[in-house]
This record gives structure tokens, sequence and C-alpha cells, in this order.
């Protein structure tokens, strides 16, 4: 099968239009084998987007363009830069390696909760992660979604049944990390938190910085040790860089090494003890296995839809069966985890693989019947997406439809 992928890319049109004022915002765009990141670009005239579909050698499949609507900014973000070249691995001589179970560990909960906090989610049985939801924090028009609104629509999620033991998020801003930690608090379920910057060391260490106050905040808030990450199932830094990077991947895999390293000693110095790694793209772990990392836990993200000659039916046996390659190339010794998958409930199909609400359902059923660790994408659809590539399904992933917000 040939693997494909969506990068998206947004181009700042702004240098060819006079008085143009630009500022870079990070935004997660949780999409695979295929997902890209969108780089939101606040200006004060349309910025143009353009949308490409490419194999995992790097051939062109389609091309197309889009605009972005520059009055659907986000709340300014704590992290900002542009994208440099990678770095030397060597930079990670003489890094520490933290302790590495085979489920999610962190520094133990002296016991103290707030009011309304639960006792973290136990493990699913025979020693299983259990099944995730990415929760996105914008609003359709782009605009930052506040504490209340994002703990009242990941309490929906998680009163909804369908048994999630763990919440991904990809970054910083709008305050993702203290707000959603406090959801997850409410909930009794733990959190995937990710740092997405790794375009300098400025961006990353804003973003670090940033991630560590903000589970900080929430212990303020809920009456814990400051430095307990009890509720942290474990931290992601960068999402598919190397992906996104292709031509460069080489300097990019050694960049996302980089700093990873440096993310596993700061947080481990304000006293989180669990698992710290990058994610990707599946087939990039193939042809770079250094991406498993330091750690014992690999995250990857596998999704069956970019495929194309994957329908629905063998999408799950095509995840199991990619998971054991890369158990494969990273050796026995590593646990791996799909950081996300999904299957789009609207849009328009790419070969053999068909999006819809009931392809979506079906795919749900397959994925719990083949996988033990996984994070669904998404809780909602997210209207803030901005596409016109020919599958028109980046809006299209929520399991529950339609954020109540908007």
């Amino acid at each position: 099968m040939v693997a494909t992928r969506l990068a998206i890319w947004a181009v700042a049109a702004a240098s060819i239009l006079s008085g143009v004022i630009a500022t870079p915002v990070r935004r997660d765009v949780e999409r695979l084998d295929a997902r890209d990141i969108v780089t939101v670009v606040k200006v004060h005239k349309p910025v143009a987007k353009v949308f490409v579909v490419v194999d995992q050698n790097g051939n062109t499949v389609t091309k197309s363009y889009s605009t972005f609507d520059s009055n659907a900014t986000p709340a300014p973000s704590p992290v900002r830069g542009e994208r440099r070249k990678g770095y030397s691995t060597k930079t990670l001589e003489g890094t520490v390696e933290a302790p590495a179970p085979s489920a999610p560990s962190s520094k133990p909960s002296t016991g103290r909760t707030g009011k309304h906090s639960k006792p973290p989610t136990k493990p699913a049985k025979d020693g299983k992660l259990g099944k995730g939801i990415v929760y996105s924090v914008y609003h359709d028009s782009g605009k930052c979604k506040d504490k209340a609104t994002t703990r009242s629509e990941i309490k929906k999620v998680l009163d909804s049944g369908n048994g999630y033991n763990w919440i991904r998020i990809y970054g910083t801003d709008c305050d993702q990390v203290s707000n959603v930690m406090g959801a997850a608090y409410d909930g009794g379920v733990k959190v995937m938190l990710g740092i997405y910057n790794l375009n300098d060391d400025a961006g990353f260490q804003k973003e670090l910085d940033a991630l560590i106050a903000g589970v900080k905040a929430a212990n303020k808030e809920y009456n814990k040790e400051e430095n307990d990450w009890s509720g942290v199932a474990f931290v992601s830094v960068g999402n598919e860089v190397v992906n996104n990077n292709a031509g460069e991947a080489e300097a990019w895999v050694s960049k996302s090494l980089k700093y990873a390293a440096l993310a596993r000693t700061a947080l481990k110095a304000a006293g989180y003890t669990g698992d710290v790694g990058n994610t990707d793209v599946w087939f990039w772990y193939k042809k770079f296995p250094a991406l498993c990392g330091e750690d014992k836990l690999v995250m990857l993200n596998l999704h069956p839809f970019f495929d194309q000659n994957c329908d629905v039916a063998t999408s799950g046996t095509f995840m199991k069966d990619k998971l054991a390659e890369i158990q494969e190339a990273c050796g026995s010794d590593h646990k791996v985890i799909i950081a996300e998958t999904g299957w789009p409930n609207s849009g328009n199909k790419l070969n053999k693989a068909v999006p819809g609400k009931s392809e979506q359902a079906q795919f749900l059923k397959l994925a719990a019947e083949n996988l033990d660790d996984y994070v669904l994408l998404s809780a909602y659809d997210e209207g803030w997406k901005t596409e016109n590539s020919s599958a028109e399904v980046e809006k299209h992933w929520g399991i529950l439809g339609t954020s109540p917000s908007n």
C-alpha cells in the first residue's frame, strides 16, 4: 500500500502585498499520515494556503489553494517564531534517560485534591492504556475557547459513555494546559500534553515554560502539590514536524530529538518522571528509528484514510499491521501507541477511502477490536480549519459532531 499524507503549508502572501504585517500563530492541525501543521498567519489582508497531497516518497499527488480569513485568528499565542534548519544529535550526549514503565508514569500524587476532582482513571486491564480523545481549544471562528467552555465541553465528552481514559492536546496557547488539566481532574482522566513549537530555541523554551506553568496553575486551583504530575499521561515534543519538512527530514529528526532531550531534563527537574518523546507519522519511524526515542514509549500518528488504498473495512488490520512494523523497527523494549487516528465523517473519497458517518462508526468499532492504546481524532468537528483540497475532510473528524459552543 502507498501511504499518503496531506501536508498543509500556509504561504505568507504578505510578502507580495504592500503594507502587510504578518505574525505567525501556532496551531495544531490534528491530522495524519498526512496530518500536518496549519500555520495560521495573522495579517491585515488575505493569505493564500497551498494544500499538497504527497505520498510517502515525497511525490506530489494533488495541489490546491485557498485563502485564510484573517479575522478568524485565535487569542495571542505564547509561542512565536519562524522555522530554521536542524540541529545535530550530538546535543543529546550526556542526557539522562527517564524511567520508562509500560504504562504512563508520573510523580505520585500526595492525595490532596480539590473538592471537585476525581482520582485519575486506572489503566485498562493487562497494562493497556485504553482509548483517548483529541480535544481542540479553538472555536470555529479560530478564537480561543475560555476555561468554562473548555471544561463544559470536555465534561460532555467524558459523559458520552465512550470510555475515554485520556485527552490529547498539542500545545500551550489559549491557556489550554491549565484549562484541560482542570477538566481532566474533574473527570478523573489523564492528559497527553504537547509542545508544538520546535522552530527555534526561544519559541520552544517559551512553550516548555508555559506547559510547566500550566500544570502548576491547575494544581494550585485544585489544591494539589505544585509539582504533582499524576494527571499527565505523557508529553509529546512536536507533532509531525518531520512529516511537515520531508525535504529536510534528517535535519528535523535531529532537531526533534534535541528538543525532546531538553524537555525531558527540564520536566524531570520540575518533578515529572513520565515519558517524553516525539510524535510523527508512522512511516518515519521505519526510515529513522532514532525517532523511537530515549524513553521507552513510542507515540505515532496513523490514519488509514490517507493511505487511499485502505477502505474502512480493512482499517483495523491496517493499523494493527503498521503497529507491528514500527514495533519491529523500534525494538521489543519499546511500547508503541497510536497518538492520533480516526476516520472523517464527511468529505470526498480518496480512492478506496470513503468518508461518512457510517464509515466512521465502523472504524471506531474496528479500532476498539484491534488496538489497545490509541487516541481518536477528534472530540468535535473543527470548523476553524481551512481547506480546499480534493478530500475536503479536515473539518470533519468529530465523533460527537459540532462543538456545542459554536
